[in-house]
């Protein structure tokens, strides 16, 4: 080989390197335990809350009991794809803002009940930058029978009864505009707050909840405990929204009562009655 195509044939290889790699980071994390803040956790690791907030894709400072967190970044460099393969042989995903359970199993060809035995997550939730293991060598000695091995519930099973029993935890507490905490909550941060306690991500406002693919509209015959009805109030469209309990009654967050038990039959919610929708995914 002359010493053109030598110097070619090593610039292209350099540029192979180059184009394959990418800019990773080592992470150290830490999970929300109660009465942790976004503040109290920045305190203890020496970060700012604007940086959880970025190395955790947050657009609020609402955290969930349970929550893994990226507390550190070291930057490192590796071989670049969202998928990577830990030194155990297990190959990993990293969570992205928008995935859920169902779509990182079907990407990876996998059951959500196996992801979640995989994984050992005991809910559904999932939160941007989590690492998931989306295989796992085994040798024969940890291999298990059929008869040991647990499998989790779907993703579309929580239980309406411990929904509901959390839910009126919260009777009385003060209607708060932008409000998500027991201090004091609007509409759709009441049920933020309450769907995450029991491992169900929706989102903030109840128009995003409203439109959101995980829910499929209900009968109002059909209706169940831990549906979710939806009004039109002080705007055109779905506004505002509770959980129902059954025989026609929803707990909510209202302006006036803060969160109470309200009457779908009664002459106020009747007439702005909507729509019910039941969370399937």
């Amino acid at each position: 080989m002359d010493k053109k195509r030598w110097a070619a044939a090593v610039c292209a290889s350099m540029a192979g390197a180059v184009l394959w790699s990418t800019a990773v980071f080592a992470e150290e994390t830490h999970q929300v335990e109660a009465g942790d803040t976004l503040w109290r956790i920045s305190q203890k690791y020496e970060a700012s809350v604007t940086q959880l907030k970025s190395w955790n894709d947050l657009s609020s400072n609402v955290i969930y009991l349970g929550q893994q967190l990226i507390v550190d970044k070291t930057n490192t460099s590796t071989s670049g794809d969202s998928d990577s393969t830990s030194s155990s042989g297990a190959r990993t995903y990293t969570v992205k803002s928008g995935d859920s359970l169902w779509a990182i199993a079907n990407k990876h060809g996998m059951s959500v009940s196996a992801l979640m035995n995989l994984n050992h997550l005991s809910s559904t939730a999932i939160y941007p930058n989590q690492k998931l293991k989306v295989s796992e060598s085994y040798s024969p000695e940890d291999s298990v029978s059929s008869s040991n091995l647990t499998i989790p519930e779907p993703v579309s099973s929580f239980s309406s009864t411990s929904l509901i029993q959390e839910a009126k935890k919260y009777l009385g507490t003060p209607y708060q505009w932008g409000g998500e905490s027991p201090s004091g909550f609007d509409c759709s941060g009441f049920l933020q707050y309450v769907f995450a306690k029991e491992g169900i991500r929706i989102p903030r406002t109840v128009a995003s909840i409203y439109a959101h693919s995980s829910l499929e509209s209900v009968n109002h015959s059909n209706r169940q405990p831990g549906d979710l009805v939806f009004f039109e109030t002080y705007k055109p469209g779905a506004s505002h929204a509770g959980i129902y309990l059954g025989n026609n009654q929803f707990i909510h967050s209202g302006s006036t009562y803060g969160i109470s038990i309200a009457t779908l039959t009664s002459n106020y919610w009747s007439t702005r009655y909507i729509e019910t929708k039941r969370i399937i995914n």
